[in-house]
């Protein structure tokens, strides 16, 4: 009987030792889970990005190379007429120019498109989309000076007073990105 006793006691004391380490083993399991799910989500989100970036990237590239030859043809006539500014009003008269040239709708998510490109491609296609913009709002005034001769003024007023709501629209994500007031922070 005394050693079924000793049997017992020595049986509980291993239990207990038992049960610590698999308390132990089932943190670090569950810390290795954890860290094992932070690192595969963030190689599925560098894969992603990556291939976001590679797909704007892609879809700009193809725009671009389709609307070249009009692009190109237009900027010919412009150094033909750097070269002979007497004929500026006869600069225009065979391009129909009622509708858009270029497809200036395939630009249309450019600002949500840059910081996943190249540092270096950001500045040049933010430039390129700016000056597609500017041209397209400079058709649109032709067509309307050539439909409405007298209305000339009223058109550039509300285009003018239209591009200065667009970008007022703009400010509050501007704010935000450029980040907190040095002045704020500082009361």
């Amino acid at each position: 009987m005394a050693a079924s006793k000793g049997k017992k006691g020595r049986t509980k004391k291993n239990t207990q030792g038992r049960k610590s380490r698999l308390w132990l083993r089932d943190l670090l399991n569950i810390l290795g889970g954890l860290l094992a799910g932070v690192l595969g989500f963030w190689i599925v989100q560098e894969v992603r990005v990556s291939r976001t970036t590679e797909d704007a990237s892609q879809r700009y590239r193809t725009v671009i190379q389709e609307d070249l030859p009009v692009l190109k043809q237009a900027s010919e006539e412009y150094e033909a007429l750097v070269e002979n500014e007497e004929n500026v009003p006869e600069a225009l008269q065979g391009v129909d120019i009622t509708g858009a040239l270029y497809r200036l709708d395939a630009y249309k998510t450019v600002h949500d498109d840059l910081p996943g490109l190249d540092a270096e491609a950001r500045p040049l296609l933010l430039s390129f989309y700016l000056n597609l913009r500017d041209a397209e709002l400079l058709r649109k005034l032709i067509v309307e000076q050539r439909e409405h001769p007298q209305e000339m003024s009223q058109i550039l007023t509300r285009e003018f007073l239209r591009t200065l709501h667009e970008g007022t629209q703009l400010v509050p994500r501007l704010l935000w990105a450029l980040g907190p007031d040095e002045e704020a922070k500082g009361k």
